[in-house]
């Protein structure tokens, strides 16, 4: 599939063909490890193989700061794009993504790649829009800041347009060609992981109006790569009235962690038909399971899934897993070879949506 892009770019050819809207539905698993890329290579392989064997065809990622040890991991220290000052970038992170894309991609997995998130913000971490616009700081444990000036105040939403730009601009080094031609290794762009976040919605033309047709589809044209919401807190927020009329937004992520498999499939089949009129496809992007119940609660979480035919995602796979006690999942848990078989078994199903994208 890669020579068949480059033949594109050598040809001088501005765009490839748009998605054909008449495609065979097909289904499919992935799994968020958001700082993977930060992991020793032996353990990031490892991450990757295991994906693979699970036949797993979505990664998803943060550009976000990175603590070393996150989780207990082998996670090196990673600054934010722009750790320093705003609209000062540090490519280190987007380096070290690229790799993983290219590695990724030997192992027929692309990335979702969430170019920001909502809880850098002045919450897990702080970053530099918090200093630049004297947003408020809290402990993401005792509460949620109010992050509204980030998505109201003009210069910051200038500032993170920039943002967005350097990132669909950057040049892979694995690849040789911008991230937004690579769609050959990158599935989807999300303007933010859970924008807005435990707040009221103060901006919704943030989502569909600045970003969604201005700094992202402007920029990345007809390439074939998607643009995602980056999901919701909660289904509700995640399937918001005003994304069904977004025609730049493809993909309606959701992330959810109440995992009763009947709400789960009540909740999908509320909005399916308003999204399949839409000609949007809805991705089950975070969800996680947790407790001494872990393995039977994945079980019938993804057997509702398969049954909606709606792709989904785990919240997350990494090394190492947490066991019981945590999302986290680790393939020296008796949940992995739940997640491993449910993937493997979603791959077979026809699925509610066309994913040509998706092999």
């Amino acid at each position: 599939m890669f020579r068949r892009l480059l033949s594109v770019v050598l040809l001088g050819l501005t765009a490839v063909l748009p998605m054909m809207t008449a495609v065979k539905a097909n289904d499919f698993a992935g799994a968020n490890s958001y700082f993977i890329y930060a992991l020793e290579d032996t353990d990031r392989l490892a991450i990757l193989d295991a994906m693979a064997t699970a036949n797993m065809k979505l990664l998803r990622v943060f550009i976000t700061q990175v603590e070393e040890g996150t989780k207990g991991s082998s996670a090196s220290a990673v600054n934010d794009l722009e750790t320093v000052a705003v609209g000062k970038y540090d490519d280190h992170i987007l380096d070290l993504i690229d790799q993983l894309a290219y590695e990724a991609h030997a192992r027929d997995i692309k990335l979702v790649i969430a170019m920001h998130d909502r809880y850098a913000l002045g919450c897990w971490s702080t970053d530099a829009y918090v200093a630049k616009y004297n947003l408020p700081t809290t402990n993401c444990e005792d509460g949620v800041p109010d992050s509204s000036i980030f998505y109201t105040n003009q210069n910051a939403i200038t500032d993170f347009d920039a943002r967005l730009a350097h990132i669909l601009n950057y040049r892979s080094q694995n690849f040789g060609v911008p991230w937004r031609q690579l769609s050959d290794a990158i599935f989807a762009f999300e303007i933010e992981n859970e924008a807005m976040g435990h707040m009221d919605v103060v901006a919704p033309d943030w989502w569909y109006g600045y970003h969604t047709s201005l700094a992202i589809r402007d920029v990345i044209g007809d390439w074939g790569l998607q643009i995602s919401t980056g999901g919701g807190v909660d289904f509700p927020t995640s399937t918001q009235s005003q994304f069904f009329t977004c025609s730049d937004l493809q993909i309606l992520a959701i992330h959810d962690y109440n995992i009763d498999p009947s709400y789960v499939g009540s909740s999908i089949d509320s909005v399916k038909p308003t999204v399949l009129a839409s000609g949007q496809r809805l991705l089950y992007e975070e969800f996680g399971a947790e407790g001494d119940d872990k393995q039977s609660q994945l079980q019938a979480v993804t057997n509702t899934l398969i049954s909606t035919g709606v792709p989904w995602m785990y919240w997350e796979v990494t090394k190492p897993g947490a066991g019981s006690s945590n999302y986290e999942i680790w393939t020296d848990e008796p949940s992995w070879s739940t997640l491993q078989s449910q993937s493997l078994i979603t791959n077979q199903q026809g699925g509610e949506f066309g994913w040509p994208e998706i092999d």
